[in-house]
Formats: C-alpha cells, structure tokens, sequence
C-alpha cells in the first residue's frame, strides 16, 4: 500500500503544473489535477502520499494549497484558494461549522450528509451523521493523514459522541489505501434508528453499506 505521509514540515513542497496545463480551470473553481497535468520530476515523485504543497502555474505563479498523491490519477486535490493556509482543527472546524449551517437549513433532524467531498471544501471526505454518531469516509490519502485533527473538528463542532471510521470501497483503492473499518470515538451497542420520510430505517455504522445508510 502507498506510504502516507507523516505531520507536514512547515516548509511547503512545491508543484508545478506542465506548460499545456489548464491553469485557468483551476484558477476559476476545479478541484483536480491529474497526473499528466503536472512536473514530474525526482523531488515531485518522491512526494508522500497526503503530502500537502503550493501549486503554482508553469509561470510559478501561485494557484493554491493541494494535497498530493503521486500514486493516483488525480495528483493533486484542491484544500484551499490560499497557498499559506495551515491545515489545523481550526481549518477543518471552519469546513464543518459550513457544512453544518447549510443542513441546519434543510433538515429538522440530525440524520443526513454532512459532508460531500469537494462541495464542502473537503475533497475525498464523506462525513454521514445519524444524531448522536458520525461515521467519516476518509476517501482520499490527505485525510487519511489528517483524520484525527478532521475528527475531533466533527466532535467539537456537532457534539456527537461517537465517530465511525468506514475505510471501505474501490476509491480508497485508486488511492493507494487499504480498507477498514473501526470505531474512532465513543461506543456503537448496534444498529441506530432512523426517521426519515415516515419510516424508521436500522442504519448499521460498522457492518453496513458504506457509512450504513445513505
């Protein structure tokens, strides 16, 4: 399986995209780079998995703060529009409180997505809440990296007690990452009880489908 990376130094790596790269796309909202977009050279390829880095456009102008996975297709995973961002319980709690505000609007019960990936400024990441419990989805190798700092931002942020790691299906794989499923917080005496839609479904966080319901 792919090595991951250890605590980022304070120094960031550097990445750069190619000539023919897309720059514009990335500067105007995509959260990708593929493999093929950018500088391969010794020091890009000897990159850890989850390695966070500046991406500069081939005039080294700054485009943003990535994670990077050498070992993927999509090298590069956008974490924020600002290059000098420090990845910290701060940063993620900032994502999650979004996030939060944003179901707090649609939904009279704690039970739904809280987290989508890219469209909640965690990209890989799906977070799925049923009341008091949250199972996290670390789909990609940064948050793989992160997943105690991400985990006590969910904690603080929506006071559930207990947290679920669901390591599970083919995404992990494309990353380098192996599967797995344990218990982060808290404790799970079996399957929770849903409402939704006027019916109460058993939504499994260790045993079932993907984070046990949704």
């Amino acid at each position: 399986m792919t090595q991951l990376a250890p605590t980022p130094a304070p120094s960031l790596a550097v990445v750069r995209l190619k000539p023919k790269a897309e720059a514009r796309a990335i500067r105007h909202g995509f959260p990708w780079v593929f493999i093929d977009e950018i500088v391969t050279d010794r020091r890009t390829k000897a990159l850890k998995a989850g390695t966070l880095a500046r991406l500069e456009d081939h005039d080294r102008r700054p485009l943003g703060l990535v994670a990077v996975n050498m070992a993927s297709k999509i090298a590069c995973r956008m974490l924020d529009r600002n290059p000098d961002a420090v990845i910290n319980v701060d940063w993620f709690k900032a994502r999650v409180e979004r996030a939060l505000a944003h179901r707090a609007r649609l939904y009279d019960a704690p039970f739904y997505r809280l987290i989508h990936a890219e469209s909640d400024g965690l990209p890989g990441v799906v977070i799925d809440r049923f009341g008091d419990a949250a199972v996290i989805q670390p789909n990609a190798a940064w948050a793989e990296v992160h997943l105690d700092m991400l985990a006590k931002a969910v904690a603080d942020v929506t006071g559930v007690s207990t947290i679920v790691k669901n390591a599970t299906g083919r995404s992990r794989a494309l990353e380098g990452l192996n599967e797995e499923t344990l218990l982060l917080r808290g404790a799970l005496d079996g399957p929770i009880a849903v409402p939704m839609n006027g019916a109460t479904y058993m939504a499994d966080l260790l045993g079932g489908q993907k984070t046990g319901l949704f």
